[in-house]
């Protein structure tokens, strides 16, 4: 990834990228939806993200183009299953979330079509598809979670220090205290796992992780889950998207949030599902979600961190700048490599 263009072209202080692309009157949008009527048509999406947020997008494109929207809210592993089964008789139009390991296993499968948005030219190139197969939205980064109340009142009297780093999971203190998501059926869960096979390497990694597994009490199908059941107090320790921690904690469950070091991250993308029966609106929907105005949804529904640098950022992150991410992560390699590693990993 050239990380020398994104800082260059990355917001300068509290500046992050941002999660949208293009405004409602951005004179740099073009190929908006603004006058273009698609009433009486259908849009069909797989959504791998929350569900307010699909619904707020939903219903903005609908009031501006007229068309129908409906949606079923699938995590990332079962979209993609779905989408594989479904090749022959299409059942949806776009899809839209989840992670771009995902979306590049589904466009060398053949699942996804190449669209060039118009507005393509608003998203920075480290995050989208070069063919136009699939475009970032926001930017999801892997953290280490732990309920703040559990803690205090149970761990630290008895002299134990936070979980912050990769290796304060494997202490025998946290045993059966952690929760994270199924790589097998989770994008956030396969982010996990491949970003550590990747940067420690093949055999510190496996090391790591057949460590790590018999710590962990529950392996859930969404990535959103760890983060409710730890800031319920269900367990002490999550590990998913900091995105995913913050909307918990903002809530009123506070979760202390760390980004370890050399954290595993990936884009949560839009892409066209090969069906030519809503071919218009399934264009105009992905015009329409790279839009400034679309963009604000993203950011405020999610927290997520930007692949555009004109949507405002999430009040109260770092700079891209200071996020301490995996820079050499291969996002196509981990959804190459996801059935191999998640048969590893369970022992097949």
């Amino acid at each position: 990834m050239k990380w020398k263009t994104v800082l260059a072209v990355a917001l300068t202080g509290l500046s992050l990228l941002a999660a949208g692309c293009g405004g409602g009157g951005d004179k740099k949008q073009s190929g908006a939806t603004g006058g273009q009527s698609l009433k009486g048509k259908k849009l069909v999406m797989y959504v791998s993200f929350h569900e307010d947020t699909a619904k707020e997008l939903s219903e903005l494109f609908k009031k501006k183009t007229g068309a129908d929207v409906s949606f079923i809210r699938l995590p990332t592993g079962e979209a993609l299953a779905r989408i594989k089964a479904e090749k022959d008789a299409p059942k949806a139009d776009i899809w839209l979330g989840g992670t771009a390991d995902a979306h590049a296993k589904a466009a060398a499968d053949g699942l996804l079509e190449a669209y060039k948005s118009p507005n393509a030219k608003m998203i920075l190139p480290e995050y989208q598809d070069k063919d136009g197969f699939w475009y970032g939205t926001y930017l999801e980064v892997m953290a280490i979670g732990y309920n703040e109340k559990r803690f205090k009142e149970e761990f630290a009297p008895k002299g134990v220090k936070a979980p912050e780093t990769l290796q304060d999971l494997l202490k025998p203190e946290f045993k059966g205290e952690i929760i994270m998501p199924d790589p097998r059926k989770s994008g956030t869960g396969n982010t996990f796992i491949s970003s550590i096979l990747q940067q420690m390497g093949e055999e510190k990694g496996w090391a790591y992780l057949k460590a790590l597994k018999p710590q962990v009490a529950q392996f859930t199908p969404s990535g959103f889950t760890p983060g409710q059941k730890t800031g319920a107090g269900e367990y002490l320790i999550c590990l998913n998207f900091i995105s995913d921690q913050t909307l918990v904690s903002n809530k009123g469950q506070k979760i202390h949030s760390t980004i370890y070091d050399n954290a595993g991250w990936t884009t949560c993308p839009v892409g066209k599902i090969k069906n030519k029966a809503n071919d218009e609106v399934a264009k105009a929907f992905i015009d329409f979600v790279l839009t400034k105005e679309a963009g604000d949804i993203l950011v405020r529904t999610t927290n997520g961190v930007a692949c555009n640098p004109d949507v405002a950022p999430p009040k109260g992150m770092k700079p891209l700048k200071e996020l301490p991410l995996f820079k050499g992560y291969d996002l196509v390699k981990a959804g190459a490599d996801k059935q191999k590693n998640c048969d590893t990993f369970f022992g097949k």
